[in-house]
């Protein structure tokens, strides 16, 4: 199957040729008629019933030459539909029965990371397809010519659709392969013959299994595992029924091409995917023998959540229940429900052991611990039926449903091992017990097995995959052969001693006997460095001058990487490196770049009622709107109740707006025109791109490695976008934009972080975490922030740990391993230059990370050593002070003082520029403020004696109609804690404080007000009571707890005093005890913030888990210019 690069130019051969015949003509009825000619295949329009259409949108019939197609589409769609067909025709010569899913004149060439793409990328008939589709479009209209005409003609994506007579998708899908990625070029395949050394061969043609090939870095794996193909194939093994297993998509699809360079027969018949995908294979075609449909439907993470969510309110949630974020809880217990669907066990089973649990709790700890595990148990018996009801399976259920069926129905079983009669796995390491399950019931004893794998490279056992499968491997498949690919062949000398000497000191690959390698490449000079910098940007610094020197030396940059543990330290890294003047290719979070936050906030001006995106979009040069206009036209579009949208339609009625800032929002309401509630966002954003703004000219302006990577991104956006389906009725920009939020959350965006395959040939510097290092190799490579805490990186808490019944000696350790895995991986990918790195500080002082130690002796320095990398100048403000937007405040409230100390740009938009600080959907904001409003009415009746709690009931019920939110799907999980909190609080008979009881807290800055909530004067103290609608923490000591201490000192003098936290939803109450270094140390952080507001200073705080929460995350950091040029 031919690749899309090559369909790509195959298109654009027959395009030229086709053109050429027709007199120059480019037009898609010319280039369809000189088709015909050339071809002799005649296009038919007949009627959607025809027979001949075989209920499809359009058929190739290669034996009677002809096309036929539906005369109901228009004539631009039906000339992509001919396309089509003449592209199935010229890439395969096969028959082609195309439905309305098959012909997708907007289909992105790569597949999602989401849904089924998620398991198998494009099925072996979709890629066809799509090919067809790629061939339509680049026949039509090659990319190159589609930029000639917008950049050389300044011709509109409308204006070429028009002239060309195309569908106007298909041009923006054109535009966007022209303008935002680089140009297709025709390149040779090179075939290098590389003879198989004597462990490899040995390897490779071992007649018998089971086998299991310990592959080190370097040492072949891959090429050892195509010879074993290859020699299936000589001893005339039939390649259908060869099975090869592997860890990823991506890794299937560049086996099958690596095995077709050897024997394109075979590559085509073997069946090569991941554990998942080959599941998928079987239940769709034996899962009718346990209720499942033949098109089975998968639930992907973000679509589990969604189930979960929409019976939220129904579940029994008591440890669980974040009244904050009730979704929070429901991605850690999904994370649990997989976690035990790798380890075979069902609802029915970890209930159980939840309850042994709980019957052998001894403190109030261990019962806890129980009781969270019944919890999660019942939570996935509910998950499990909604699943059922709703014939969707996940993909834990991939593998777990196949066992079902090949353990519970010999004859599938049967069948099974009969079709694939040689069962290969690659990357064994990274396989789950699950998977293990699954490969001894198809593996027929083994017989024909062959695994490959390391043990020391086992760098997914966050995603369940288990490297005792390995170490059982022999107990698995008894009478089970261990063979040793002997020889590195990928990197120099000192480069394998530095790896052997690691790999010594692991517990991951602790056998007891020595690691050692046989050397391919010989010796060369420095190929191990060890560095020592004063901070990051010293660090940063001489990581830049390295990539110049080697550069110098001949070494491109596309063959250096720096390798880091975290995407956050690739991002600082990342943007050092670029101030130095290194190309770098790294797109990092995808939803973070400025550009895709500028496109949007385009998006949420026009679907959103708020409007605050409009102070970024008028940071673009082409609107450049000052605050104060601004601030005009949003009031205007509240007072009149309507969307900020529409209110650009009405600019000569806004009063106070400047007459730069009329025009520039003028040209801004034309370049959104046509937009309104049915525009799908890829419509938005190609129509806003491609015809109505320019905003692409600053990105196409140069054609350096960083406009590169704007433009790749934008690219990806758009291929997202175009592939996004809303789900309702609501306008699916909203949806779009809401769907957005939801990966960022759940951490799903994290699939759209790599390059798309188009960028392979950028010449730039690879920024990659070391997980997606795994299988790639550099010539140089970087490896900086070698600290104590940051790599390795600090366990984080497990929020639904599994029951401990579960957890064995892997599991405990499972992180350090985890981590020195890691270690391991990231050496071993150099061939030439192997640079360690760390800084003396990251913020705070840092030590070398213990990974260094373990490998001290065998370095050049010493990792304690003094900084050869200096800092010479000081690190410029990322974000300097923006003195236009200080408020002239003297006199602050706590919460805002809190708000700023969590985020100072959230500080400034929401209280400085009064933007919502809130989300439409934040059902827990309006249930907060009902509580407290119901509270502050009761305040004088809460300390009588005659008062009924249904008195109170009926307050929430006028309350909560009001500002409460009703309507909410959460709405009834609210209205039930509501009712409960003020029952707690009623039975309590709490004196509840007056409204404006004002404690004020002089500052050197200003004054911090702060509204006491509950005050209780006993006999012989006071009692100050702090309200929480929350379960109560291990331990409370938020910073605003000093100023109750503060306040409350102030207020009763020599009074012996008790600071409290009642935290209602658990009704617990804690003590809240400061001493006054603590307390003096807290009011100093206040002091700081009232000094950086006086200031203007208002950075962000990037936190991946609050900012996609927060109501500004599309808008952030933008900011229009200061004053108006009237």
């Amino acid at each position: 199957m031919e690749s899309f690069h090559t369909v790509r130019m195959l298109a654009r051969k027959y395009h030229h040729e086709m053109r050429h015949i027709a007199n120059g003509a480019a037009t898609a009825n010319a280039l369809l008629a000189a088709a015909t000619e050339v071809t002799k295949i005649e296009c038919h329009p007949v009627s959607p019933d025809d027979p001949l259409l075989c209920g499809a949108e359009a058929v190739l019939e290669p034996e009677l030459s002809t096309i036929y197609y539906k005369n109901s589409v228009p004539p631009n769609i039906a000339a992509f539909y001919k396309a089509h067909e003449f592209g199935h025709h010229w890439i395969d010569s096969a028959t082609g029965i195309c439905t309305a899913a098959d012909i997708d004149d907007a289909m992105p060439e790569e597949p999602s990371a989401f849904g089924l793409h998620r398991v198998e990328g494009y099925s072996p008939r979709e890629r066809r397809e799509c090919q067809a589709n790629v061939f339509a479009r680049e026949f039509l209209l090659p990319a190159d010519e589609a930029r000639y005409l917008f950049m050389n003609e300044h011709m509109t994506a409308e204006a070429i659709a028009i002239q060309r007579g195309l569908p106007i998708n298909l041009v923006y899908q054109q535009l966007s392969q022209g303008l935002l990625i680089p140009d297709v070029t025709q390149t040779e395949t090179q075939i290098v013959q590389v003879s198989l050394d004597e462990s490899q061969q040995k390897a490779a043609q071992e007649e018998v299994g089971p086998v299991l090939v310990e592959a080190g870095p370097g040492t072949g794996k891959t090429r050892t595992l195509i010879a074993r193909i290859v020699w299936l194939h000589e001893q005339n093994i039939d390649p259908s029924s060869i099975l090869v297993l592997t860890f990823s998509n991506k890794a299937a699809a560049e086996l099958r091409d690596q095995v077709a360079l050897a024997t394109p027969d075979t590559a085509s018949a073997i069946w090569a995917g991941t554990f998942h995908s080959f599941g998928l294979e079987v239940l769709r075609k034996f899962g009718d023998r346990i209720g499942l449909p033949a098109d089975v439907k998968l639930a992907d993470p973000t679509k589990a959540l969604l189930l979960l969510e929409s019976v939220l309110p129904s579940l029994p949630l008591r440890h669980y229940l974040k009244l904050h974020e009730p979704t929070n809880v429901l991605q850690d217990a999904l994370a649990a429900i997989s976690r035990a669907k790798d380890e075979l066990v069902t609802p029915e089973r970890y209930l159980e052991l939840g309850q042994q649990m709980l019957l052998e709790a001894i403190d109030e700890s261990e019962r806890e611990a129980a009781e969270k595990i019944i919890e999660i148990a019942q939570i996935y018996e509910i998950y499990e039926q909604l699943l059922q009801q709703q014939e969707l399976i996940d993909f834990s259920d991939l593998i777990v449903k196949a066992i079902v069926v090949l353990r519970d129905y010999p004859e599938v079983q049967h069948a099974v091992r009969n079709q694939y009669q040689h069962v290969l796995v690659d990357e064994y390491q990274d396989v789950n017990r699950a998977s293990g399950a699954l490969l001894k019931l198809i593996a027929n004893e083994g017989k024909t097995l062959w695994v490959v794998g390391d043990i020391r490279q086992s760098i997914y056992r966050f995603r369940g995959a288990s490297p005792q499968n390995i170490r059982v491997f022999e107990q698995d498949f008894p009478g089970a052969k261990r063979l040793t690919l002997n020889t590195n062949y990928r990197s120099q000398n000192t480069i394998v001693r530095l790896i052997e000497n690691f790999a010594a000191t692991m517990r991951a690959g602790n056998s007891g006997q020595p690691i050692q390698w046989n050397v391919y490449r010989g010796e060369q000079d420095e190929c191990v460095k060890m560095e020592v910098a004063t901070d990051r940007r010293a660090e940063a610094a001489g990581i830049a001058r390295m990539i110049l020197q080697q550069h110098m030396n001949g070494v491109a940059y596309q063959d250096q990487a720096v390798l880091c543990r975290s995407h956050a330290n690739l991002a600082r890294f990342a943007e050092l490196l670029e101030a130095e003047g290194i190309p770098v290719l790294y797109l990092g979070n995808l939803f973070e770049r400025p550009e895709i936050r500028d496109l949007l906030s385009l998006i949420s001006f026009t679907c959103e009622s708020t409007g605050g995106s409009l102070f970024r979009i008028v940071q673009l040069p082409e609107y450049a709107v000052s605050v104060e206009d601004v601030h005009a036209l949003l009031s205007y579009a509240h007072e009149q109740e309507i969307a900020p949208l529409y209110a650009l339609c009405c600019l000569e009625q806004v009063i106070g707006l400047s007459p730069s800032g009329r025009q520039q929002l003028e040209r801004l309401r034309e370049h959104l025109d046509g937009i309104d509630y049915t525009t799908p966002s890829a419509v938005f954003l190609s129509k806003y791109l491609f015809s109505q703004s320019r905003y692409l000219e600053t990105h196409l302006s140069t054609d350096n490695v960083i406009k590169q990577q704007n433009r790749l991104a934008i690219f990806q956006l758009l291929q997202f976008a175009f592939e996004y389906k809303a789900t309702d009725e609501n306008d699916p920009k909203q949806q779009f934009l809401q769907w957005i939020r939801r990966l960022e959350i759940f951490g799903d965006s994290k699939q759209l972080r790599q390059p798309p395959t188009v960028a392979a040939g950028i010449d730039a510097v690879r920024l990659l975490t070391i997980h997606a290092s795994k299988g790639l190799e550099f010539k140089a490579v970087y490896l900086p922030a070698l600290a104590t805490r940051v790599f390795p990186v600090i366990p984080q808490a497990n929020p639904c740990p599994p029951p401990k019944q579960l957890l064995d000696d892997e599991s405990i350790n499972l992180h350090n391993d985890e981590e020195e895995c890691l270690f391991f991986v990231a050496l071993s990918r150099a061939r030439d230059l192997i640079c360690l790195s760390r800084a003396e500080k990251y913020g705070g002082g840092s030590n070398p990370s213990s990974l260094l130690e373990k490998i001290s002796t065998h370095l050049p320095r010493s990792p304690k050593s003094s900084p050869t990398w200096t800092t010479i100048e000081s690190e410029p403000e990322a974000f300097p002070p923006l003195p236009h937007l200080t408020p002239n405040l003297s006199i602050f409230a706590a919460e805002d003082l809190d708000q700023y100390l969590r985020c100072p740009r959230a500080y400034l938009y929401q209280r400085v520029l009064g933007l919502s600080g809130a989300r439409n959907d934040n059902a827990y904001v309006r249930f907060h403020r009902c509580i407290y409003k119901v509270l502050r009415l009761m305040k004088s009746e809460l300390s009588g004696t005659d008062v009924k709690l249904s008195d109170a009931l009926a307050k929430l019920s006028h309350v909560w109609g009001e500002i409460g939110p009703v309507g909410h799907p959460y709405e009834p999980i609210y209205r039930q804690t509501a009712a409960t909190l003020l029952e707690r609080i009623f039975s309590k008979r709490m004196s509840i404080v007056s409204e404006e009881t004002v404690w004020e807290i002089k500052r050197p800055g200003g004054t911090i007000q702060l509204r006491p909530e509950i005050i209780e004067q006993l006999s012989d103290e006071v009692v100050v009571r702090r309200i929480r609608t929350g379960r109560a923490p291990k331990k409370v000591d938020d910073n605003i707890y000093a100023l109750y201490h503060v306040g409350a000192k102030q207020t009763y003098g020599t009074i012996p005093l008790r600071i409290e936290a009642w935290f209602l939803t658990s009704d617990e109450i804690k003590p809240v005890e400061m001493s006054n270094k603590v307390i003096s140390n807290r009011l100093q952080k206040y002091d700081a913030a009232i000094a950086n507001i006086h200031a203007g200073v208002f950075p962000p705080e990037v936190n991946e888990r609050n900012c996609p929460r927060c109501p500004q995350y599309f808008i952030c950091p933008g900011l229009p210019t200061s004053v108006s040029n009237s």
